[in-house]
Order: structure tokens, then C-alpha cells, then sequence
């Protein structure tokens, strides 16, 4: 190999590097992630339509960049998933009120409801804000949690 192709080959693998190293955010929009949960079965995602004005939960509860809010149940349980601008902005909310969080959405009213943790853990691969829970991925990337 001559010199030139291997300053040509150190050049392009440099290149590679650097564009694999730069992180870019992926957001999720509604129908993404309601799409990533199942749609039929005992795990299957209801959404909950508020009856009033008054029953549907506030972006306001929330903090900065939050885009919507809505109320979800599975197995027979609430909780609510929230839609933010930004991952920064959703884990800023979570470590507030011990949420879970997935890309750029929080999921609240999930801490303390083993079923509940499950199954985001499960369908959403989740993060814990609460400091006494640590959601790990084993090396075959499934969430474990431990205590």
C-alpha cells in the first residue's frame, strides 16, 4: 500500500470518527412513542380523554419545554406521559418528582407501582430519577432494575 493511500485511508477513518461521535438527539413525537407500546393484550396502551377541562393534566405541572401532557393506562393502572421540547428539559422534570424518563418525554405517576415500573422499563426503556432505584440494561440490553 503506498503512502498516499494510507494518508488517504488514516483521512477518511478520522472522518468516520469524528461524524460517529457526534450525538444527535432523537425526539419522539406522540405517535412515536404511543406506537412503541402494545396496541392489544393485557399490556395494551389506553389513552385517557379528559371529560372536562378540569380533569386533563396542565403543562404547568411540569416545568419549561413541556409540549403536552396526557393521561395513559395499561393493566388496569394510570400514569401520565409528557412530552418535552428536549431530553434536558424532560430529565430536569423528572429528578424534581422522581419520574422516568425515555428521550424527550417523562412519565410520572410511575415511581412506586412495581407493575407500572415494569412495564415502562419494559416497552420504553426508562431512566429513574429516583435516587433510591438505578435502572440498568444488562449486555443483552434489557432494563433490570435493582435497588
Amino acid at each position: 500500500m503506498s503512502l498516499s493511500t494510507s494518508v488517504l485511508l488514516a483521512k477518511l477513518c478520522l472522518g468516520l470518527l469524528l461524524l460517529s461521535c457526534s450525538k444527535k438527539e432523537v425526539i419522539y413525537k406522540k405517535e412515536q412513542m404511543f406506537e412503541m407500546a402494545p396496541h392489544e393484550g393485557p399490556d395494551k396502551i389506553e389513552i385517557v380523554l379528559a371529560r372536562s377541562i378540569n380533569d386533563a393534566v396542565p403543562c404547568t405541572n411540569y416545568g419549561e419545554g413541556c409540549l403536552s401532557a396526557h393521561t395513559l393506562k395499561t393493566r388496569g393502572l394510570g400514569f401520565i406521559a409528557v412530552e418535552f421540547e428536549s431530553a434536558a428539559q424532560a430529565e430536569a422534570s423528572a429528578q424534581k418528582i422522581y419520574g422516568y424518563t425515555t428521550h424527550n418525554w417523562l412519565f410520572d405517576d410511575v415511581d412506586g407501582e412495581p407493575e407500572l415500573e415494569r412495564w415502562v422499563s419494559k416497552y420504553f426503556k426508562v431512566k429513574s430519577f429516583n435516587p433510591k432505584k438505578q435502572i440498568k440494561a444488562d449486555a443483552a440490553k434489557t432494563p433490570a432494575q435493582t435497588e
